[in-house]
């Protein structure tokens, strides 16, 4: 049976699959649009499918979301059951950025509050700013996965539509 996926949190993901592998491989393929020059104008699931590395995301028209999820994984055999096993996530230069936006704030603190203890005139008058600075990182945070919230059910619901679907098994 297909997992699905309820929670944020829940990021590890299986979805088996009753058909072969290249089956499974061609019937998730037929239901992701690839990424092209211009976008699709109707919500779609869009990304890459092979059986070594698929990557898929929801896409809505009109609507940007650096924070969205989208699912990395690959195909594998199981116990003769065809799995795709993989985890949702953001893309890797949003949590690169993040990292050197939380990071700023911190150094931006630890020398104001450096700076404070050494002597320095008016160094005190810096020290908000990398709060200031963090909890506004935390505030888009926030807003990003409260945007994107349901995009993980709702990619989940069509890779298991997809992988569960009937119809025959030409090779």
């Amino acid at each position: 049976m297909p997992r699905t996926v309820s929670a944020v949190s829940d990021r590890h993901v299986r979805f088996e699959s009753p058909h072969s592998l290249e089956a499974s491989v061609r019937r998730l393929e037929a239901a992701t649009q690839r990424r092209g020059f211009l976008p699709p104008r109707n919500e779609a699931m869009i990304g890459h499918v092979a059986a070594d590395r698929v990557v898929l995301e929801r896409h809505i028209p009109h609507m940007r979301n650096a924070f969205k999820p989208a699912f990395a994984g690959r195909f594998v055999r199981e116990g003769g059951r065809t799995v795709l096993a993989g985890r949702f996530g953001t893309h890797w230069s949003v949590r690169v950025f993040l990292t050197f936006w939380f990071g700023f704030g911190a150094v931006w603190t630890g020398t104001a509050v450096f700076l404070g203890l050494a002597g320095t005139a008016r160094a005190w008058l810096m020290l908000p700013a990398g709060p200031v600075l963090m909890l506004v990182g935390v505030g888009i945070v926030m807003l990003g996965r409260q945007l994107a919230q349901a995009d993980i059910a709702w990619l989940s619901g069509r890779i298991e539509a997809a992988l569960a679907s009937p119809g025959p098994e030409a090779p």
